[in-house]
């Protein structure tokens, strides 16, 4: 199923009298609920099919994956107790918890790995991450349906014991399993089950889904559970407007809500009745840089534009303590620009001179609206300095992708969220070719090869190494202009504990306090 929503007033007034209803009466046996409100809902409840970032924090309550996140954002075991890589590092074998069960008592098996990882590399499936499995012996047969599903590389060797083999070395898969979610095997199959809505779903996480709606979800405790929540029961709200989610965590109808409004960060660390909690985040917002646009295939005005943006001032003055300068792709790059801005600016002008266009540039900048267009006017302003005029063109997200993968654009305010996947590997990868970001028509083999070979390294310091060369390259071409990385934030009430210092709380097994 797919789930869209649009909170009319009537829908929030519902929202509320059903929250307060479920916080007053719970479960109907004294057990504890939290009450969350997020800002969209998922578009499904199937880990096969949902694309939404919604849907992925909902599969972390429904599901537990191959292996998990630890509450440092680590790698700590899921499904699986043990897993190793082979010397050559064709082969990765992963061995499951004893005693395992789906929610309706059904006992987890390697075969149910082996038949979620044929179903969602099958070609009919949505999947998102069907790239974490690319090196997987016949995967690319497979996808386009030349070798059948059951001859993919991947065994069940016993009840529980699973045997992934590769192409090619893949030294990151035990990370990429934290995101590979297992459905039972007897479930999926039948045509006739309504699976994964109530009263048919069927999950292995610390939640299952009791009622879900348009605007709202109930999930109860599992009580097979391999690691179960410390707190019972879950009303999940879909609110669409941040300012209405942090009233309604001051009114005490929430007690967790996510991306409170920008503008009110500052005033909301001060609150009594709510504690707001920050993470730094692997949320890059950068302009797209069209290459094939005559003046912008030129190095030297994409270097020019990159010198002439004072990312200080829109970092701490347009959104104090919402967002970090971004100086790169990488979060957590000090600063290459050594420089003052008014020396960047010199340095700009001598740039654009050189380029051709001492007399000055036109170019367009598309953005999606709200907090993106207080950016694109501060660009604005500093361009103007090096004899570029920015005309600023605002429309919808939908609007604004659809003009890019048409290529009707000059230059495009763009962002991506990677989550939990915080490593510095993870953050290059949208920008190769074959990544989810590239499509601003610049390509490079040099940065693909570093990309592929980061995946290879079991050693994640050799990684870093790897990513930072890549970071690097990207800068020194300015193939894209790096703008602010945004905080995450989700606002509590005060009883609310259980918070990590590393990572957001994606984890609700892991809260309590309620």
């Amino acid at each position: 199923m797919a789930f869209k929503l649009s909170l009319s007033r009537r829908g929030f007034l519902l929202a509320s009298v059903a929250t307060g209803l479920v916080s007053c009466g719970g479960s109907g046996n004294g057990s504890a609920t939290l009450r969350i409100g997020i800002a969209t809902a998922p578009d499904s409840l199937d880990p096969a099919q949902g694309q939404f970032a919604a849907a992925a924090l909902l599969f972390k309550q429904l599901y537990t994956p191959l292996t998990n996140y630890g509450a440092d954002g680590g790698l700590a075991p899921g499904l699986a107790q043990s897993w190793h890589m082979s010397d050559d590092g064709l082969h990765w074998t992963f061995v499951l918890r004893s005693g395992l069960r789906w929610s309706d008592g059904q006992p987890i098996t390697a075969n149910d790995v082996v038949g979620s990882v044929r179903r969602m590399l099958d070609p009919t499936s949505l999947y998102t991450d069907v790239g974490d499995f690319d090196l997987l012996v016949n995967a690319m047969d497979v996808l386009t349906g030349v070798l059948p599903i059951e001859q993919l590389g991947v065994t069940a060797l016993n009840d529980t014991t699973v045997r992934f083999s590769f192409t090619a070395p893949l030294g990151v898969f035990g990370e990429l399993m934290r995101e590979f979610y297992p459905t039972p095997e007897h479930i999926v199959p039948n045509a006739q089950s309504k699976w994964p809505l109530p009263p048919d779903f069927v999950g292995s996480g610390p939640y299952v889904v009791e009622k879900a709606s348009l605007y709202e979800f109930v999930l109860r405790k599992n009580r097979h559970a391999p690691d179960p929540p410390l707190i019972d029961n879950i009303y999940l709200s879909v609110v669409e407007d941040a300012a209405t989610r942090a009233r309604m965590i001051r009114a005490g109808d929430l007690d967790l809500a996510e991306d409170p409004p920008a503008n009110q960060i500052v005033s909301l660390q001060t609150r009594e009745e709510s504690r707001l909690y920050s993470w730094k985040s692997p949320k890059l917002v950068y302009l797209k840089v069209n290459h094939k646009h005559p003046a912008l295939a030129n190095i030297a005005v994409r270097k020019a534009l990159n010198l002439a943006v004072d990312r200080e001032f829109i970092s701490e003055k347009l959104f104090a303590d919402f967002s970090d300068p971004a100086y790169g792709i990488l979060p957590w790059a000090t600063s290459p620009l050594l420089e003052s801005f008014e020396e960047r600016i010199i340095t700009a002008k001598a740039l654009m001179t050189q380029a051709g266009y001492a007399d000055g540039l036109t170019l367009t900048l598309l953005h999606s609206g709200e907090l993106r267009e207080r950016i694109a006017v501060e660009l604005a302003q500093n361009w103007k300095k090096i004899g570029v005029t920015c005309h600023i063109q605002g429309t919808d997200g939908q609007g604004l992708y659809s003009f890019i993968e048409a290529g009707e654009f000059d230059l495009a305010m763009a962002s991506f969220d990677r989550g939990l996947k915080r490593e510095n590997w993870r953050m290059i990868e949208p920008f190769a070719s074959t990544g989810f970001a590239a499509n601003f028509n610049w390509t490079s083999d040099q940065y693909d090869q570093l990309v592929a070979d980061a995946r290879t390294r079991a050693n994640p310091v050799e990684r870093d190494w790897l990513a930072a060369e890549a970071a690097d390259l990207i800068a020194n071409e300015a193939a894209i202009v790096p703008l602010i990385f945004e905080k995450k934030f989700w606002l509590a009430n005060n009883k609310l504990s259980g918070f990590s210092s590393e990572i957001p709380p994606d984890q609700w097994r892991l809260l309590s306090g309620i």
